[in-house]
């Protein structure tokens, strides 16, 4: 063992796992936000982190195993503020579906808005996933997969409790819901001078609204 990996033992021992994961993936995120995963180099997740290619590879494998475990690190940091985001609006309510499409708006575009280091980097992913032969493919495939359904789902439940009127196919809703999300938070991150979240937010709090068995405004 070298003195390099001494260090990063004690190091590793000192902060706890937990923390030196959080480390690596909050490291890698700001890099693959500064130039893609395509230029992301494991010496610079080591140098930005500050432990050795032997911590980085024990607990990732490869480049691609710390893309494929930040996309997950991503999902799980929006299901967190996803469900702030629930209980800010409906406070001790039970949340009907109404209310989780309209949180999920709120939580979308505040991320848009403020465009965190995490949310820049899963974008990134999301966009080399693109790529045919991408090694994130499946990951972000996944991921939106599993995005999709959750909005399928409560659109559904919607429906079946006749709270949401006017969607005969929830999952083709949900598809078009999230394409215009990640559309909207694409060209936010792209161009953030040539799009107006305040009008497109509107627009879209709008289209929600008219979903409501309640809506009695004018189209």
């Amino acid at each position: 063992m070298t003195r390099v990996d001494r260090a990063a033992d004690g190091r590793i021992q000192e902060d706890g796992e937990g923390v030196v994961e959080a480390r690596i993936l909050d490291a890698a995120a700001h890099l693959i936000a500064e130039e893609g995963f395509g230029r992301l180099k494991i010496g610079a997740v080591c140098a930005r982190s500050g432990y050795a290619r032997s911590v980085v590879f024990q607990h990732f494998g490869d480049k691609d195993g710390l893309g494929r475990r930040l996309v997950e690190h991503a999902v799980e940091a929006f299901t967190d503020v996803y469900s702030e985001a629930v209980a800010a609006r409906t406070g001790s309510a039970t949340a009907t579906p109404m209310d989780m499409l309209r949180a999920l708006l709120d939580i979308i575009f505040e991320l848009i808005r403020t465009m965190p280091t995490l949310n820049q980097a899963f974008l990134a992913l999301w966009g080399d996933a693109a790529a045919e032969y991408s090694a994130l493919r499946g990951a972000l495939t996944e991921a939106d997969r599993r995005f999709r359904f959750a909005i399928a789902q409560t659109v559904a439940s919607g429906v079946a409790d006749g709270s949401i009127t006017g969607v005969r196919d929830p999952d083709s809703y949900a598809s078009a819901l999230l394409a215009q999300l990640r559309g909207i938070s694409m060209q936010a991150l792209i161009d953030p001078d040539g799009v107006d979240l305040r009008g497109l937010r509107a627009e879209l709090e709008r289209s929600v609204d008219r979903l409501s068995s309640s809506f009695r405004g004018t189209l």
